[in-house]
C-alpha cells in the first residue's frame, strides 16, 4: 500500500507560492510611481513573507511517500523549500525488503524521524533518515508496522 502527505504537501506549497507572489507583489509596487509605491515603504510585506518562507524552511515541511509493495519498498521525500538544493538521491531511495536490518522512529517535540538501517553489498551498514511529522498519526502507525513486519519476516528467514 502506498502512504504519503501529498494533499498537506501541495497545500503548503500553494502557501509558499502566494508568499513568493506577496513578496514580488511588495517589491514591484514600489518601483510604481505615485501614491501606490508609498503602500509598502519599508516593504513589511516582502519582509513578512520572507519570514513565514524561513519558518517553513526551519521546519522542515517535506512531502513523504512510502510504498511497501511486492519485496521493494520505495521511499520518495522532497523538501518543501529547500528542494531545489537536494540530490536526486535524497530524494528518491528504494531497497529490497530483505536488507531491512533495523529501523527506529524518534519523536520529539517538532520531530518524528524515521531512521532505516539496511546491509549493504560491502557488508556495510548503512543509515537514511526520513522525516514523518507532517505524516497522519494513522500513516505513520501503518509504516511502522510495516517496517516491523518486514523486519520480524528477515529475522525469521535468517534462523
Amino acid at each position: 500500500m502506498k502512504v504519503s502527505n501529498k494533499g498537506f504537501f501541495v497545500a503548503m506549497r500553494w502557501v509558499l507560492v502566494i508568499l513568493l507572489g506577496l513578496m514580488a507583489f511588495d517589491i514591484a509596487l514600489s518601483f510604481l510611481p505615485g501614491s501606490l509605491s508609498d503602500l509598502f515603504p519599508n516593504h513589511e510585506l516582502a519582509i513578512g513573507a520572507g519570514l513565514v518562507i524561513l519558518v517553513l524552511a526551519i521546519f522542515r515541511f517535506s512531502f513523504f511517500s512510502y510504498e511497501d509493495e511486492y519485496e521493494i519498498i520505495h521511499i520518495d521525500t522532497k523538501s518543501l523549500v529547500l528542494s531545489f538544493l537536494e540530490s536526486p538521491r535524497h530524494k528518491h531511495y528504494e531497497f529490497a525488503k530483505i536488507i531491512l536490518s533495523d529501523f527506529q522512529v524518534e519523536k520529539g517535540l517538532f520531530r518524528y524521524k524515521l531512521t532505516l538501517t539496511v546491509n549493504s553489498s560491502t557488508g556495510d551498514k548503512k543509515l537514511r533518515h526520513f522525516d514523518l511529522y507532517f505524516l497522519s498519526k494513522a500513516k505513520r502507525e501503518y509504516v511502522e508496522n510495516s517496517l516491523a513486519g518486514v523486519l520480524q519476516k528477515n529475522q525469521s528467514e535468517a534462523v
